[in-house]
């Protein structure tokens, strides 16, 4: 038997509630495993210290006022309440934004010419990158037999001082 299923079988151990087969082997697997027996002891130490709390009479009323709780079954009911909660904030506050300049964008009567704009801005963007990658590249070959004594150089700069 396995050491997870004995432990889901040590309380009704416990309280005599198994059959006489499932009983013995609880037994057989308590005699060859040391975590499981030790488990057991501390369980019977519990009951036992529990056995000395003394047991609370509950009046007839409050039971009674227990037991007329209906049980109801929990219907799906739509709320926006986790709308309030204050970590969602700024995540609402930037959807607003967003919502916001997108359909400043869509409804603009101008809305081509901002969509040139935004194009000819990316392809600055791109050509600048390219001119800067192109002279990077320029200035690599340029070192030629000296680049590795460079590389080798920068990497063993110690910035902070420690050794």
């Amino acid at each position: 038997m396995k050491c997870e299923k004995v432990e889901e079988l040590l309380s009704p151990y416990c309280e005599d509630e198994l059959s006489t087969e499932e009983r013995k082997a609880v037994d057989r697997h308590l005699e060859t495993c040391e975590n499981c027996s030790l488990l057991f002891s501390s369980m019977g130490e519990t009951m036992e210290s529990l056995t000395e709390f003394p047991e609370l009479n509950v009046s007839e009323s409050l039971l009674d006022r227990i037991y007329a709780i209906p049980s109801k079954k929990r219907r799906f009911k739509l709320s926006f309440d986790f709308m309030l909660r204050p970590s969602l904030q700024p995540i609402l506050a930037a959807a607003t934004i967003l919502l916001i300049v997108v359909s400043i964008y869509m409804f603009h009567p101008e809305r081509n010419r901002i969509n040139k704009f935004v194009d000819r801005q990316i392809h600055l963007g791109y050509s600048k990158v390219e001119r800067l990658y192109a002279k990077a590249e320029s200035f690599a070959t340029s070192l030629g037999e000296h680049k590795e004594n460079i590389l080798v150089s920068l990497k063993n700069i110690n910035p902070l001082g420690k050794d």
